[in-house]
């Protein structure tokens, strides 16, 4: 019987550092208790469990990888393979992630962030198999209210139909190429901030809609909240 090659290897590079990956400068929401898990394992378990996934590279805060290694041991994920130090900026810790996938062959690249645990393996599933055919793909939800501009202060300059608008969340699945780009790398290198590398990796972005939305851990508060709209 012949065997099936696979086209694709899709891996999942998830940044647990930066500036929105904080509660505070001294908090970092990956390593926070979720219910009975860190922040950070409820991710790592869901891209483990995901059939589409070959491998895991983490990029965490330089004094907190023996943290990951020992998070990996204790919930058993043995598709994290690597783990990398990161930065403050956030195009500065993908970059880093990624080239510690120069060695590995991955043609997709599953990018998430850990303050954004409430994903599942079907939704990573899905935003692998429409990467692999839209060339970026992003978990999303659609908004359902009206949405109001405000540009300065707190009074509303315009409200406009948000039927035609859907709210991106992670993960956000990519063929390599596309990011590199979206990062300024490749044979025209140029700086990029983190606000241009949002704007340059989503253009295009197929949709993926998703059963709820994927909330982002943003405040001590937001913790029970987040792990409620899980359990929902």
């Amino acid at each position: 019987m012949a065997s099936t090659i696979k086209s694709h290897s899709a891996w999942a590079l998830v940044v647990a550092c930066g500036k929105s990956e904080q509660i505070s400068a001294d908090v970092d929401t990956a390593f926070l208790q979720m219910g009975d898990q860190p922040v950070l394992a409820h991710s790592l378990l869901a891209f483990e469990r995901c059939p589409d996934i070959d491998g895991i590279v983490v990029v965490a805060p330089k004094d907190r990888l023996e943290h990951v290694v020992g998070m990996a041991r204790m919930y058993g994920t043995p598709k994290l393979k690597k783990i990398v130090g990161g930065a403050v900026q956030k195009t500065t810790s993908i970059k880093a992630g990624l080239a510690a996938m120069d060695d590995i062959g991955a043609t997709i690249i599953v990018l998430h962030e850990s303050s954004q645990p409430g994903i599942t393996p079907t939704t990573i599933s899905d935003t692998v198999k429409a990467a692999k055919r839209y060339n970026i793909a992003a978990a999303a939800q659609k908004l359902d209210m009206p949405i109001a501009t405000v540009p300065k202060g707190l009074k509303a300059e315009k409200v406009v139909d948000s039927s035609a608008f859907w709210s991106v969340e992670m993960p956000v699945a990519a063929k390599r190429d596309h990011l590199e780009k979206a990062l300024g790398l490749g044979r025209s290198k140029t700086k990029v901030d983190d606000t241009q590398f949002n704007e340059r990796l989503l253009k295009g972005v197929h949709v993926v809609p998703t059963e709820r939305a994927n909330l982002r851990i943003r405040t001590l508060s937001d913790i029970q909240i987040v792990s409620t709209a899980m359990r929902a």
